[in-house]
């Protein structure tokens, strides 16, 4: 079956409408996300031991470069297009609060640390960090990867976990403004086939141990000459799947079902072992190891890393491949047997949580690793604070959660395109309008007591 399409009375180009079914709650992303965040702590608490699992990150693109495209692609078929300012509302709603508090925070840290003197607090360093976290730049400025060209600069980083904020906050910036373009010009097609493309050139330049554009070049920005380890094209993979999903009917999915289900489910051995394979867990256990990336600037050269199978060559591009099509199984077939198992309820909260943990964790992480040995810790140092670490993180996170979070998601709703919305607080479906003139309904009767007790 042939995409939807509308053809105004005027004689306009028609617009290009999906053919997939609505999305709605997909239960298990929130599941994904759930198990991705507490990897991510456990991945930044114990990074010796598990370092490949940074492939979490290109799992988390591919999600949300199809989310977001996704959604966009059924605003078009509800409304007839894209109402642009909404969108960043609704994007800068969801992601400004959390991030512009949590650099307040630091901000006050470190002028509490220059006045005590406190030893490894540098209010110029929190500066740094702050500024290219709030104008999201810090991909570009210290990007994933930093340690390898600056080890300096980096060991001077209290915010590293920002860069891939702002990796999708520069995708938020173009990705609506592209699709609204390509569905009014029936591009959609041509959009996916661009982002494969994309896909392959960054995996293949990766292969070929490219880690980005002038990489012997010492004077260019460090973002510039490690552009390919921020994961650009996990995001472009993501879009791509959108638009493939676009021209699928659900009859047609059922078809394929048998097929496809053993590609998804070889997909989650492959993004498992990609998971794995830089672990030094494993090669302690006699298993096969890969270097994640060269250990530090004399290393940092093609000819060596061709000669040298480093981990980040593979890895990122066979990771995102694989969650591209358990993303499949979660979205068409949603009986499948991972789906069910990450709509369990607890790893949908936390999914729901994950967001603020993502942000905030790294507080208390540092904290805690200050105060117990830092980075020259011994592995079973290690080992015991982890627990202690997470529990840090949650406790910290949780006011941040209840207090701003909930009540920003809830400010979102407002700038809703469509009748009907996910509520991320709760993880339903609801109607907008029905729903915020019940909330208004609500908070005018509770300032209406007040005022009658007063």
């Amino acid at each position: 079956m042939n995409p939807q399409v509308t053809v105004s009375s005027g004689g306009e180009p028609p617009v290009f409408k999906s053919v997939a079914p609505k999305l709605g709650l997909v239960t298990a992303f929130d599941g994904m996300r759930g198990i991705g965040v507490m990897m991510v702590l456990i991945g930044h608490a114990l990074f010796r031991l598990v370092e490949s699992w940074v492939t979490i990150v290109d799992t988390f693109f591919v999600i949300s470069g199809f989310l977001i495209t996704t959604l966009l692609l059924q605003e078009v078929r509800t409304t007839g297009t894209i109402k642009l300012k909404k969108f960043y509302m609704r994007r800068a709603v969801r992601l400004f609060p959390s991030v512009w508090l949590f650099v307040g925070v630091w901000l006050v840290l470190g002028v509490i640390g220059e006045l005590a003197g406190i030893e490894g607090i540098s209010l110029r360093g929190i500066a740094e960090d702050g500024a290219a976290a709030v104008f999201y730049i810090y991909h570009l400025v210290f990007p994933n990867g930093l340690s390898v060209i600056e080890p300096a600069v980096q060991e001077n980083r209290y915010m590293w976990h920002l860069w891939t904020l702002s990796v999708e906050e520069w995708f938020y910036a173009v990705i609506a403004g592209t699709v609204l373009v390509c569905v009014k010009r029936r591009w959609v097609a041509q959009l996916g086939i661009l982002m494969i493309a994309g896909f392959v050139a960054v995996g293949v330049a990766r292969w070929f141990a490219f880690t980005g554009f002038f990489q012997d070049d010492e004077h260019m920005i460090a973002g510039v000459r490690l552009a390919l380890l921020q994961r650009p094209d996990a995001l472009m993979l993501g879009v791509a799947l959108a638009c493939a999903n676009a021209y699928v009917t659900e009859e047609r999915a059922q078809r394929w079902r048998s097929k496809l289900l053993i590609a998804i489910n070889i997909s989650v051995a492959v993004w498992l072992l990609m998971l794995n394979l830089s672990s030094g867990w494993l090669q302690k256990l006699g298993g096969p190891y890969f270097d994640y990336l060269p250990g530090g600037p004399s290393d940092f050269n093609r000819t060596e890393m061709m000669n040298h199978m480093y981990w980040f060559r593979f890895g990122h591009t066979l990771g995102a491949l694989a969650m591209a099509f358990m993303i499949i199984g979660m979205v068409r077939y949603r009986e499948w047997w991972l789906a069910k198992v990450l709509s369990w309820n607890p790893l949908q909260w936390i999914g729901r949580l994950s967001y603020t943990l993502y942000i905030w964790h790294a507080l208390p992480f540092l904290i805690i690793a200050a105060v117990t040995g830092g980075a020259e810790a011994s592995t079973t140092v290690e080992l015991l604070r982890t627990p202690v670490m997470i529990a840090a993180a949650v406790a910290v996170s949780m006011p941040v959660y209840y207090k701003v979070e909930l009540r920003v998601l809830k400010m979102k709703l407002r700038f809703s395109s469509e009748k009907e919305a996910l509520d991320l607080r709760t993880g339903k479906m609801i109607n907008v309008a029905e729903h915020l003139a019940a909330e208004d309904k609500a908070s005018g009767d509770k300032a209406a007591e007040g005022r009658a007790e007063s």
